[in-house]
């Protein structure tokens, strides 16, 4: 009765690979601590996902019929609180970029991976399954949505107390500076009361928290591009450093952050996996011109970043994917034990000058808690 009891109580984990090998050695390494399923192919892991409440799932991404990244995807709709991992040895970049735009990976995971990896890798998985409650589901967005209908659909489900109508011009945009020490340099631009004011360029919006954008980057058809999807409806905050970022983020609290990954990286993916530290509830979506395997699944796995979208951005698939963060930051910030789920991996996330900037949002958390 004991080991029925214990059996019933494991966190059940839900392989999926193509290989038979791949899955013996799967079965010899975590039968003894997972209610252990196997499946060959999608189609057998979405019936077992179906039936047997699945905690963790673990594709492989190059599978005939089903891809990893489509499997996952599926999961991520039909089971929700099952937490998701992509495991191949083919890290190619529509895998990469299927696992964060359609799959929402926990982590991304390359073979060969060493065993205590993947191990703890798992286990924490197992742990968010069990501890943290499963996302409430999203309402899909329709063929016919328009850029300003997908933002539409946030002010309806939040308080919008005082709008008043006029006009004023949008912001001069950044001027190109490509050093570290330029990004950390104090901003030229008008302190945040002031530009908060021209960013929101047709309204005076009072929101609840979150209902808020930062776009940091100094290519103003970014800026542009992401003002003219949410047309109005939302402030838009334009920062061309991180200390812009900060001041913006505690003076006004923004959810979402729109970083462009294109220069500096190495400033950009600390920031990021820093700003996720601080605040788990700060959902960011990275642009870039060019796509790169190494550095996309960084910022998956140390930056839990949302959306990753290329430039030219398209105002359409721009607002869709402000649209889906300012939810998901609205979901965390009513469920907290939630952001467990966007834990990131915190080896090899380098520090540098920008922990002395982001010292400073400790205390957002409180703001946010207290809303």
């Amino acid at each position: 009765m004991q080991a029925q009891l214990a059996e019933a109580h494991r966190p059940r984990l839900l392989f999926v690979d193509d290989e038979q090998r791949v899955l013996n050695s799967m079965r010899i390494m975590f039968r003894r601590q997972f209610d252990l399923f196997l499946a060959s192919h999608g189609a057998e892991a979405l019936d077992i996902v179906r039936d047997k409440d699945i905690d963790v799932i673990v594709a492989d991404h190059r599978m005939p019929k089903m891809t990893g990244v489509e499997v996952l995807s599926k999961v991520r709709t039909m089971s929700p609180r099952t937490v998701r991992i992509l495991l191949t040895g083919y890290a190619d970049l529509d895998a990469v970029e299927g696992s964060i735009n359609e799959s929402e990976v926990f982590r991304f995971l390359t073979k060969p991976c060493a065993p205590q990896k993947l191990r703890e890798t798992i286990e924490l998985a197992a742990k968010l399954a069990r501890e943290a409650p499963a996302p409430e589901p999203v309402e899909p967005l329709k063929a016919g949505d328009t850029a300003g209908d997908t933002i539409e659909i946030i002010l309806q489900s939040d308080t919008v107390t005082e709008v008043t109508s006029g006009s004023t011009p949008p912001p001069p945009p950044p001027s190109p500076r490509t050093s570290s020490t330029a990004i950390l340099e104090q901003p030229k631009f008008p302190p945040p009361a002031a530009q908060a004011s021209t960013n929101a360029t047709s309204s005076r919006l009072k929101l609840a928290a979150g209902l808020g954008i930062v776009v940091f980057s100094m290519d103003a058809e970014v800026i542009d591009v992401v003002q003219k999807s949410v047309r109005g409806r939302l402030p838009v905050y334009t920062a061309g450093n991180i200390v812009q970022v900060v001041k913006y983020l505690t003076e006004n609290r923004p959810g979402v952050l729109v970083t462009d990954v294109s220069e500096d990286k190495a400033t950009i993916q600390s920031m990021t996996a820093r700003l996720k530290e601080h605040l788990p509830q700060l959902v960011t979506i990275a642009v870039s011109q060019h796509r790169d395997v190494l550095d996309m699944v960084w910022l998956i796995n140390h930056g839990q970043i949302f959306r990753f979208l290329r430039k030219p951005l398209s105002a359409g698939r721009t607002a869709i994917s402000l649209q889906a963060a300012l939810q998901h930051h609205r979901l965390l910030l009513k469920n907290p034990e939630l952001v467990k789920r966007h834990e990131i991996d915190a080896n090899n996330a380098e520090s540098g000058v920008v922990d002395g900037v982001l010292a400073k949002l400790k205390g957002l958390k409180r703001l946010w808690g207290s809303e």
